[in-house]
């Protein structure tokens, strides 16, 4: 009878692909994309003037009154306002009633010039050559404030490298999560999923309540503290311990919900009988798997507007619906330890072995009971 391959083994393969997949995309993307834009020296200038206001030894001033290459006020001349360079000296023999600035060059006021705002210079030098700054006068060599990072929409095929990314990263974070669980939170996690089974519109009641509540307990609890000054000191670590453990609650109920997820997907297919014992790993798995490609068949799809938009949104309702159940026997169960009726969960220990088990014979497949041979009677030593 040929043997099955275990599905854990099938979504681990689909995981590699999957990840060969994205490396596949990320290249094309690459390949795809087209070359920059050549920058204009009139983005140039107001990139520069926008760093220069921002800065905090700069100076404000409008992109209308810079001008490119020499600029110079001549005596008599009253500027009003400001007044700037690019990639020239200014000369001052007039009057600026605002500020002079020069970018890329130098700030000379000569005789019988004056400049009642500030004279700024970046990257050259502001002389006095008998003439008068009212202001301040400073000389930039650099602006410690660059321009602001302007980044343009997502192409489609870095919105699908960006959600294939997020699907696998999430697919292995919990994958390990729940390797962990079924190695020492076994019982925990199967209380909870018969929690799911038994009572899932409770479960899910109590899950969407219990988010409510999430800011509201740790609100009551921060007030609770503050009552002394030792719970005063306690805030920042019933903070952290807060988010812990309702991440953690959130976790292990999602989990638990893969779980039962994965079992049926499997005892629907006839791949598990219902006499053995369950492969708690497996089921983890296959129902991790499950949810995963709900998510990257949306990524897969971005590029395809609202059909993609539409996959997306339902592949978050059902999470939202799996982890608020999930929640909600979390909590109905306190973690796993309280089965459904209020009994607590017995513990799983071997039964004891008695020195007359050997009067109970095993029985043994195509022998009849009559046949059985009998143990032999021990020596007794005298």
């Amino acid at each position: 009878m040929p043997t099955r391959r275990p599905v854990y083994t099938r979504a681990a393969i689909l995981a590699a692909a999957l990840a060969v997949a994205t490396s596949v995309t990320s290249i094309a993307a690459q390949a795809k994309r087209t070359p920059a834009r050549a920058v204009s020296v009139g983005d140039s200038i107001a990139a520069v003037v926008g760093s220069l206001s921002r800065d905090p030894n700069g100076v404000a001033i409008e992109r209308s009154v810079v001008q490119q290459g020499a600029r110079t006020v001549t005596a008599g001349e009253t500027v009003t306002g400001s007044i700037a360079s690019w990639h020239g000296p200014l000369d001052v023999r007039g009057t600026v009633t605002g500020n002079a600035v020069a970018l890329g060059g130098d700030i000379v006021v000569h005789a019988g010039g004056t400049v009642r705002g500030d004279a700024v210079a970046l990257g050259g030098h502001v002389q006095l050559d008998g003439g008068t700054v009212q202001g301040e006068m400073r000389s930039l060599s650099a602006l410690t404030v660059g321009p602001l990072a302007k980044t343009g929409p997502r192409t489609p095929a870095q919105a699908t490298k960006r959600s294939l990314s997020l699907a696998v990263g999430w697919y292995l974070v919990l994958a390990v999560i729940g390797l962990f669980a079924a190695l020492f939170a076994r019982g925990n996690l199967e209380t909870i999923a018969e929690r799911i089974r038994d009572d899932f519109s409770r479960s899910f009641l109590y899950g969407v309540a219990g988010q409510i509540a999430l800011l509201p307990a740790l609100v009551v609890a921060i007030v609770a503290l503050c009552i002394t000054v030792i719970g005063i000191l306690l805030i920042p670590f019933a903070i952290v311990g807060f988010v812990l453990g309702g991440a953690g609650a959130l976790a292990l109920g999602f989990l638990a919900m893969s779980y039962v997820t994965g079992e049926a997907a499997m005892r629907w297919r006839g791949a598990v009988s219902a006499y053995t014992p369950p492969p708690v790993v497996q089921f983890l798995m296959v129902g991790l798997s499950l949810y995963f490609v709900l998510w990257m068949v949306g990524g897969l799809l971005s590029w395809a507007g609202w059909l993609g938009a539409v996959l997306r949104l339902v592949a978050a309702m059902v999470t939202w619906v799996a982890v608020t159940v999930g929640f909600g026997a979390t909590l109905a169960s306190r973690g796993g330890t309280r089965a459904p009726g209020g009994r607590v969960p017995p513990p799983q220990v071997p039964p004891p072995v008695s020195d007359a088990s050997w009067q109970t014979p095993t029985p043994v497949s195509g022998v009849p009971a009559a046949r059985r041979p009998t143990p032999p009677p021990r020596s007794i030593r005298r």
